[in-house]
């Protein structure tokens, strides 16, 4: 179906893959395996023909093969097509601001929508006039495979397809992967630390954008990469003084747009040093009352909610708040303008504020430069954000949460795309800086809580 022959690439002005040879015959589905940065994503861009060819030959057994894209869809989370740099995160929690916002509907390009069953097997015909910023990390990911099997092609390229899936769903598109594969159609997809699909047959894997070796699906094993490196952790300043003695208190919380609602008569505190996880399937309403808690959506003051001792709707700003609360989420790498290299994005989480400028210490400096070289990403604060793959934006986001010190984390997903290595370098991370920090740690996977957590609260 596909053959490379002794090829070469060009991405981030350098050679990749060099001189790779690779086939995959009819009737072979291939999962991609490799570390953080292995180059697992640039694999299925070189096989959709995004990148520039410099050496060798790509062969395609299409029926037009001389535009092998007509036979070709991929999914990809961080397509450049999918950016939300015109819009603002709190718009997504506004009812109001809406006007310009495409609608999923509109997204997928509906035509016959009874045609397509993928939008009740994903729960997303429900989500149709719904505006596309104002879907959860996992809403949004359906969104894509929705629109990705929508187009029928021969080839369907799935870049990290599980990844923000709560367990269920992540059965439903093992099932629906299954389905296709029977249909005739081929695929290539990567993954990272699960299980795969019965129709995978091969496995491929990744290291440095080279090719480390092939197998047979049968002897997959979910990878054990070393640690991203043996240097020490970042020295981390000193945790900020008490200054309050409940972060977050909500007293039967409900938001509702129009009849539907979000979440209802929701009760829950969470006392200074406390170290929740927060947990529930796809459209649970994660996402919405982390809303709340970090001040972004205006049904706060409908709501008996107190923040930081203080009642919400008191006279404090919204910035007040924010200023008190380190966040990440993968969605936030979606508003980010283009051109931002990665140490801009890391350093403007200092002040949510963007009227305010921040004011850089060379403590937090070295923080920084120490973070980037923890997670073996020295040399990377230079380049542009949007350049990096899904996993590196995630890691350069956690840093961002973590440079301004607060005195409370709020991380949704925030391990999105890492191999097992890197998310247990994480979570060391995590547990030597919230010694006396307050911590909400979102996570569809028991394995990335780290260990401090001992409270959970499940939606």
């Amino acid at each position: 179906m596909i053959r490379l022959e002794k090829v070469t690439f060009m991405k981030f002005r350098r050679p990749v893959f060099v001189d790779t040879d690779w086939e995959m015959k009819s009737g072979e589905n291939w999962a991609i395996t490799g570390p953080v940065g292995a180059g697992k994503t640039s694999f299925l861009e070189l096989l959709e023909g995004r990148l520039t060819k410099t050496k060798g030959r790509v062969l395609y057994d299409f029926p037009a093969f001389d535009d092998p894209k007509k036979h070709i869809a991929a999914l990809y989370f961080n397509d450049p097509s999918v950016r939300y740099e015109n819009y603002y995160s709190q718009q997504r929690y506004n009812a109001t601001e809406v006007e310009g916002v495409i609608t999923v509907r509109r997204f997928l390009d509906l035509r016959d929508e009874e045609s397509v069953p993928e939008l009740d097997a994903l729960n997303i015909r429900e989500l149709l006039d719904a505006e596309i910023i104002k879907l959860s990390n996992g809403q949004f990911r359906k969104m894509l495979i929705v629109k990705a099997l929508m187009k029928k092609k021969r080839l369907l390229l799935l870049d990290s397809p599980y990844t923000g899936l709560d367990r269920r769903s992540r059965e439903y598109i093992s099932e629906l992967l299954n389905r296709v594969v029977l249909s005739g159609v081929a695929i290539v997809m990567t993954t990272e630390n699960v299980s795969l699909p019965d129709c995978i047959t091969h496995v491929a894997e990744i290291r440095d954008f080279s090719l480390a070796r092939t197998f047979e699906a049968k002897d997959f094993r979910p990878p054990q990469y070393p640690p991203p490196n043996e240097k020490p952790l970042p020295k981390f300043f000193p945790a900020p003084r008490k200054s309050f003695d409940v972060a977050v208190r909500l007293n039967g919380v409900t938001v509702a747009y129009g009849d539907k609602k979000v979440v209802e008569k929701i009760d829950w505190t969470v006392a200074h040093g406390d170290k929740w996880a927060l947990t529930g399937p796809n459209g649970s309403g994660k996402t919405m009352l982390l809303s709340l808690v970090f001040a972004d959506n205006p049904q706060a003051y409908s709501n008996d909610i107190l923040l930081f001792d203080r009642r919400r709707g008191t006279g404090e700003s919204i910035w007040d708040i924010k200023d008190n609360i380190g966040f990440a989420s993968p969605e936030t790498q979606l508003f980010f303008r283009k051109g931002k290299t990665c140490r801009e994005v890391a350093l403007s989480g200092l002040h949510e504020n963007p009227y305010r400028p921040a004011q850089v210490s060379d403590e937090v400096s070295r923080f920084i430069d120490e973070s980037f070289d923890y997670f073996s990403m020295r040399g990377f604060d230079g380049q542009p954000f949007e350049s990096l793959s899904t996993a590196r934006r995630n890691i350069v986001l956690l840093i961002r949460a973590l440079a301004k010190n607060p005195p409370m984390l709020v991380l949704d997903e925030p391990f999105q795309g890492f191999d097992l290595a890197t998310v247990e370098a994480a979570r060391r991370l995590l547990d030597l800086c919230c010694v006396d920090r307050t911590l909400i740690f979102v996570s569809h996977r028991p394995e990335e809580f780290p260990s401090c957590i001992d409270k959970f609260y499940a939606l």
